[in-house]
């Protein structure tokens, strides 16, 4: 279905995990994923672990929260702060991976995995707690996950990324199986708009996404805010729209409605466009009916609007942390951290004359008149899932792996073409290729992109970076 403007209900799945819900109300459960891996990826497992405590202190039980993330980032040589994260900068902030309870970490943390936990199957899993979702039919659910994505994919960081009509199998496994009364999932990445296409009107489950199905999200507390007790950390430390949900549930929900807390994060959340899919029919409802704090906000609170931090295009972070480490830099480090930023660049100019090749390849021959334009920057809505997922699955296996830890061919920054893999799936018929044939190509340009990948000119580039 078509995303709707949040209007009245982004913290509602927070709403309804409390330890004072409604009397008809069974256990609370709650799932947190953090999809990347690599310093450059701090704020994800920041945004998780303080999720994590999200829960933990509005009521529900440590036995049935599971977190699952790389946990390759608090011990990273890179942190400033060895065995700690911080999910927002200041003196004496909170380290968020204190108490932080990993279910699942390291190779075990899969799109597989996360399919498994949530539909209950404890078949076959990864080493780890062994926990997966045990809720039932009077229960409440909530579903938290933060990562970079695309048009139909999320990524995890190993194995191939979730793709959204897998997603919406597995939310479609839990509501035959009964595994929830209600059922809220808040996703982080870009274009997540595009993540829930299936969702019912009437199926008590409540998306809500960091953007819409064309943009990016974004991180925050980045650069020269991204200072903690004086040192800065190196990363962004947040993304925006879990900021703005989990700060302001850090404040209590004292007597606000839910429409009341959405306008404060829709407001913050001021660089992408908050959206919601599926059932809305409880988003009337006061905050206190499903959240019984301990912590008691106040009566009226300002509205934010925006962060007030420095925010940065998710694409746009491998970019920009190689510029601020260059520029931050001196003596011998200088160089290193030039020749760091060298490769963001040349990563993402290859990313880009290979896509740009599909493209061309794609329309080559073909009677649609504007072929290439309309490949490459198209936003066609994705109706053949099947053909989009083998596409998106090519790119995975066959081409290069450019960023920090991608685990195959998709990373933070070219995610940004799978909605060009979309726009080959719904045009084919009028490109005359068929379905064979675009995967041919993209394999192809994925092995000629291995094969014969040169380092382009990129000292000019920098300067787009500022």
């Amino acid at each position: 279905m078509a995303a709707k403007r949040l209007s009245a209900a982004v913290l509602l799945g927070l709403s309804q995990l409390g330890s004072g819900a409604a009397s008809d109300a069974g256990q609370q459960w709650a799932v947190i994923a953090a999809g990347s891996a690599g310093f450059g990826n701090y704020r994800h497992q920041a945004d998780a672990c303080h999720a994590y405590h999200v829960m933990v202190k509005n009521g529900i039980p440590a036995d049935n929260i599971i977190l699952m993330m790389e946990d390759d980032v608090a011990n990273s040589p890179e942190n400033p702060f060895p065995g700690k994260l911080f999910n927002k900068p200041g003196n004496n902030v909170t380290d968020v991976y204190s108490g932080c309870k990993i279910d699942y970490s390291g190779a075990g943390v899969t799109a597989d995995l996360f399919i498994k936990v949530i539909t209950g199957d404890a078949t076959n899993l990864p080493k780890g707690s062994g926990k997966v979702l045990k809720s039932g039919a009077s229960d409440r659910v909530f579903l938290n996950f933060v990562d970079h994505g695309g048009a139909g994919i999320v990524a995890f960081p190993n194995g191939p990324f979730l793709h959204a009509s897998d997603l919406g199998a597995a939310l479609q496994k839990m509501q035959t199986a009964k595994m929830f009364n209600e059922l809220v999932f808040y996703m982080e990445a870009c274009e997540s708009g595009s993540m829930f296409p299936t969702l019912k009107t009437d199926g008590k489950i409540f998306a809500v996404t960091a953007s819409n199905a064309q943009e990016s999200s974004w991180g925050t507390y980045c650069g020269a805010d991204a200072v903690v007790d004086g040192k800065n950390v190196g990363s962004c430390l947040g993304d925006l729209f879990s900021i703005a949900w989990m700060e302001d549930t850090d404040l209590g929900p004292g007597s606000e409605t839910i429409q009341e807390q959405v306008a404060r994060v829709t407001k913050r959340t001021n660089l992408s466009h908050v959206s919601s899919f599926g059932d809305v029919s409880f988003e009337d409802e006061p905050i206190t009916n499903f959240v019984k704090s301990s912590v008691q906000g106040a009566k009226k609170r300002p509205i934010i609007v925006g962060s007030g931090a420095a925010s940065w295009d998710v694409r746009d972070i491998p970019l920009h942390l190689a510029y601020f480490k260059w520029a931050s830099a001196a003596g011998a480090a200088k160089q290193s951290a030039w020749n760091e930023l060298q490769t963001v660049v040349e990563d993402r100019a290859a990313d880009e004359a290979m896509f740009n090749e599909v493209a061309r390849r794609t329309c080559k021959g073909s009677p649609l008149l504007g072929c290439n334009v309309g490949i490459k920057e198209g936003h066609v809505a994705m109706k053949d899932a099947e053909c989009h997922k083998v596409l998106a699955r090519a790119v995975h296996d066959s081409c290069p792996r450019r960023g920090q830890r991608s685990p195959g061919g998709w990373n933070g920054f070219n995610m940004k073409y799978s909605q060009m893999l979309v726009n080959m799936c719904e045009k084919r018929d009028a490109i005359k290729k068929d379905m064979q044939q675009l995967i041919d190509i993209v394999r192809g340009e994925c092995v000629t992109s291995t094969l014969n990948f040169h380092k382009p000119e990129a000292v000019e580039q920098v300067s787009l970076i500022v």
